[in-house]
């Protein structure tokens, strides 16, 4: 009968030399869901994904990554193996999709029953210690793609029986390369506190791996695994103290040494004592030979000084860089005491410890201390609160290549998503899932596409698209996009492939570079006319020339307006190049103007999005030189600044679609998504 066995799970975490006290941010242990399929109801999940190379990524992107080969595996179906190749390829598109250069060593594995399935890719090595013997797989040092290196990685697999007392270590190739006879010593140890402690002692200046031991469930378990994960997203809150258990100070490492150092002279003693005395018999009490007395009783204090001096100088070896973090940490308690209230001054001390923090890191070249991410979350919070930010981890979606040019995406249903990059004029229609948070389709063909034949006509350069629930089309809820040529392409997901229709009066046109629909009716923006171009529709079809929106002597500039929307009342809005929002009502300019807008308001304008559909009716404003999406009211009123928590995923804005609490983001060739249900009933910053 197959033998049920439990998992005792350690972390060794190494960085710049310096042993962390909590778990790498890309290992991970997973129990089943609640909603697992049915085969996978008994399984427990491991996954260690570390950096390849030169890479460099926050620990978010890890953490995430793992989160996601868990998700992925527990939903497949089919065998284990195929479930752990799902979960791998899924995080190797989602590596494609960060808009980053980088690549990744991954390994993972699952205990069913008796029995351990391993899969891996790059650097990443498994060893087994299992009765006494050690066995690495690879055997030797592997040289096969890292993930993120192609579209489709080589994975390794590995199946074995194991049972209570057996050891699997999964980790980066540091760790694979320690001396056999010392790795197999360290394992040898009895239990996983000594043995992650005598790992510690043989890693190299970075290492990561995840230490398992098998046993049967009545063993006590040193390490509980964490529960499963609640489907619920926690709401946002502002940056705490980190969760993750730090390592032991300085002092208490030396006392905790000088214990085990003194615990292992008595031991010691006690052998050669043993050795030395004879056994007492039962009539006699012991002896101790007057010489040897003499020689211990000079001997022990001897010892017992020498031990505990050492120790004590031990305490006074700080490297530079603790001693850095130190000074880092006394600064910053500095800092808590300035009063909030004097924003001026707690704005430059918190700006200095954040300075600070980036000083250390840069010149020690490490990067993920937790003391120091700490502080640095701390501070980043408070500056944050100061600048009403937000902030957000967006999800990479999907990432269209180099060279993609990105609008505005449409989601239609909460599921189809819609994206049109302008520099193929392509549009590609994807399938989102709400629950998850992901695509779980991505169609590489587009549904429309330069030099398409639709109908009569080419494609040849689309500017904008936009959903048309009603109007001149031969089918309601339909996708229009606009062509340079005078062309306004429909397609239906329903009723493919895609229509044309030529627009009468296009050479009255400059270069229109949006649309917008309100009551069957569509509108061009046109900054190049100076003007807003107004089709009406009749039948099925917009068969007369466009009327002009603003139609009197005196028109506003255009000429540097950038994307416009229309609310449910009729009333437009044009968003300009310098962050500039003018509202217009049949063509007649409103009193109308931004309140509440922190940091002096916006600094430039990209793109906007007028959600009229929502219960409470926003509009979203890009500011690409802020790297900043603000959402005001329809009034104007400011109500939230959202900013990625990567700085780097924001520096291309160029589109944003609300679909309720989910945001899609385009930004530099990528599609993200974010969530703001958290921020439901709590007031604005």
């Amino acid at each position: 009968m197959l033998e049920t066995l439990e998992a005792l799970v350690g972390y060794l975490f190494v960085v710049g030399g310096r042993a962390i006290g909590a778990a790498p941010p890309g290992a991970l242990v997973e129990l089943p869901p609640r909603r697992a399929q049915r085969s996978r109801e008994a399984d427990t999940f491991f996954a260690l994904i570390t950096p390849h190379g030169k890479t460099h990524l926050t620990a978010d992107i890890y953490e995430g990554l793992t989160h996601l080969a868990a998700d992925v595996y527990f939903r497949s179906s089919g065998s284990v193996t195929s479930g752990l190749r799902e979960a791998i390829l899924a995080v190797n598109d989602r590596i494609l999709e960060i808009g980053q250069p980088c690549t990744l060593n991954m390994i993972c594995a699952v205990l069913r029953s008796d029995e351990v399935y391993v899969a891996r890719t790059g650097e990443s090595v498994c060893v087994m210690r299992q009765s006494g013997d050690l066995a690495y797989h690879p055997e030797q040092p592997s040289d096969s793609m890292p993930l993120g290196a192609t579209d489709s990685p080589e994975i390794k697999l590995l199946r074995c029986e194991v049972a209570p007392g057996d050891l699997m270590v999964l980790c980066d190739n540091a760790l694979a390369c320690v001396e056999r006879a010392a790795l197999n010593a360290a394992l040898a140890a009895p239990d996983l506190v000594p043995i992650l402690e005598l790992l510690r002692a043989l890693a190299r200046k970075d290492t990561q791996a995840l230490i398992v031991q098998f046993a049967t469930p009545e063993t006590p378990d040193p390490t509980p695994i964490p529960k499963p994960r609640q489907s619920a997203p926690a709401p946002e809150a502002a940056p705490a103290e980190s969760s993750a258990e730090p390592a032991p100070p300085i002092a208490q490492r030396a006392a905790l040494a000088a214990g085990r150092a003194l615990g292992s002279f008595a031991k010691g003693l006690n052998r050669a004592l043993s050795r030395l005395l004879p056994e007492p018999s039962e009539t006699s009490a012991p002896r101790i030979p007057s010489m040897l007395a003499a020689i211990l009783a000079i001997l022990i204090p001897i010892a017992v000084v020498f031990v505990m001096v050492a120790l004590q100088l031990s305490q006074f070896d700080l490297t530079q860089f603790e001693q850095m973090v130190r000074e880092v940490e006394a600064a910053a308690r500095q800092a808590e005491l300035i009063d909030l209230e004097n924003e001026h001054v707690a704005r430059t001390v918190w700006l200095g410890i954040l300075e600070r923090v980036a000083y250390v890191e840069t010149t020690s070249g490490r990067a993920n201390d937790p003391t120091l991410k700490r502080i640095q979350a701390k501070a980043q919070g408070i500056l944050d609160r100061f600048d009403k930010i937000t902030r957000r981890t967006p999800t990479p979606l999907r990432n269209f290549g180099e060279g993609a040019r990105l609008v505005n995406p449409i989601i239609r249903g909460g599921a189809d998503v819609y994206t049109l990059d302008v520099s193929r004029s392509a549009i590609y229609r994807d399938t989102f899932a709400p629950e998850l948070g992901v695509l779980i389709t991505r169609n590489t063909q587009p549904v429309v596409q330069r030099g398409q034949a639709v109908g009569a006509f080419s494609v040849r350069e689309v500017v904008d698209m936009v959903w048309l629930a009603e109007g001149g089309v031969q089918r309601a809820n339909v996708l229009a996009a606009l062509d340079t040529q005078g062309i306004l392409i429909t397609y239906s997901p329903t009723f493919a492939p895609a229509t044309a229709q030529r627009l009468p009066g296009a050479d009255l046109w400059g270069k229109p570079i949006a649309l917008a629909t309100w009551r069957g009716n569509l509108y061009l923006l046109d900054p190049e006319a100076n003007q807003i171009w107004r089709y009406r529709p009749l039948g099925n079809s917009y068969p007369t020339p466009p009327e002009e929106y603003f139609d009197g002597e005196v028109r506003p500039d255009l000429s540097t307006a950038v994307d416009f929307g229309i609310d449910p009342s009729g009333n437009v809005y044009i968003f300009f190049a310098d962050g500039q929002l003018r509202k217009f009502t049949s063509g007649i300019e409103q009193r109308f103007a931004l309140s509440g807008m922190p940091g002096g308001g916006l600094k430039s304008g990209r793109a906007m999005y007028l959600d009229g559909d929502s219960p409470l009716p926003s509009i979203y404003l890009l500011d690409a030189a802020d790297q900043s999406i603000y959402q005001v009211t329809l009034s104007g009123a400011f109500r939230y600044r959202f900013r990625a928590t990567d700085p780097n995923l924001f520096r291309a804005l160029s589109g944003v679609y609300a679909n309720r609490d989910n945001i899609f983001v385009a930004s530099g060739g990528v599609l993200y998504h974010f969530s703001i249900a958290d921020l439901a009933g709590r007031p604005a910053p």
